[in-house]
């Protein structure tokens, strides 16, 4: 979800258009910049259709408004916290830290002008996330250890939580189902009523069961899956496990699912 990326150039495009009657100085460099990354905006959207149904700009004295329409269902708005966002920006600021790059930011800066990001999912719902000159400077300038990592990571740990009712089987007597993050691995831990539930199963079996789940959560990123995937790595997340147990004296099933597996 390259929104920094998806969202700019149509929206400094119309803003140099406004500053154009006023002769500012500032006019013929975002035409320039806008013009590159707008091309790179189409790209970007023909190359995922399954992800981004729309993306539109517009510009007011205060703002440049951005909406973006999301068109994969798995993705919830709700579930994208503000410090995710924020993070996940900053990670494609620095994975494009040029000359264009600073050029822009330095062009938003000078008006001091917000970005607002308005991000709606499928369901309808819709969160706006306003990322000020200030807050993309510092995205530039300060290591992503510095930019609300802990707080990221809580919004991503929390929006994978909230699938976790997806690994219940069919029919299953469950008594809970909980999630837990260790050594680089986020666990979705389903607890049976009785083991006899699992018996018959083994790692291979589990691990089919845990990428029937997963698989279809990153089947519609496209070009978009490293760049999410990169963002998982910096967090510290390197995959998932998925573990049946029925209380501690029953032996319990586990099994691996690396972000490799997912590609």
């Amino acid at each position: 979800m390259n929104f920094l990326r998806l969202a700019i150039a149509p929206a400094v495009f119309a803003a140099s258009l406004a500053f154009t009657a006023c002769g500012d100085k500032t006019t013929p460099v975002i035409i320039e910049q806008s013009e590159r990354i707008n091309s790179e905006l189409q790209t970007l959207v023909e190359e995922n259709p399954q992800l981004l149904s729309e993306a539109k700009s517009s510009f007011a004295e205060d703002k440049i408004a951005i909406d973006v329409k999301i068109a994969d269902s798995l993705f919830i708005v709700s579930q994208i916290s503000e410090p995710l966002f924020n993070y996940f920006t900053a990670c494609e600021i620095k994975n494009h830290m040029d000359k264009n790059l600073e050029i822009t930011v330095n062009a938003l800066s000078e008006k001091d002008m917000p970005i607002v990001v308005s991000l709606t999912d499928v369901y309808g719902d819709s969160h706006s996330y306003e990322l000020t000159p200030a807050i993309l400077r510092r995205m530039v300038k300060s290591p992503l250890t510095q930019l609300d990592y802990n707080e990221a990571r809580e919004g991503l740990f929390a929006a994978l939580a909230a699938s976790e009712a997806q690994f219940i089987p069919a029919n299953a007597k469950v008594k809970t189902v909980s999630t837990s993050f260790k050594g680089g691995f986020f666990a979705y831990n389903v607890e049976f009523e009785n083991a006899n539930a699992y018996k018959e199963l083994t790692t291979a079996n589990l691990k089919a069961r845990a990428l029937q789940v997963l698989e279809p959560r990153y089947a519609k990123l496209g070009t978009l899956r490293p760049v999410l995937f990169g963002m998982y790595k910096t967090l510290g997340l390197d995959g998932f496990h998925l573990v049946y147990s029925a209380g501690e004296k029953s032996p319990s099933l586990k099994t691996t699912v690396t972000l490799s597996h997912l590609h």
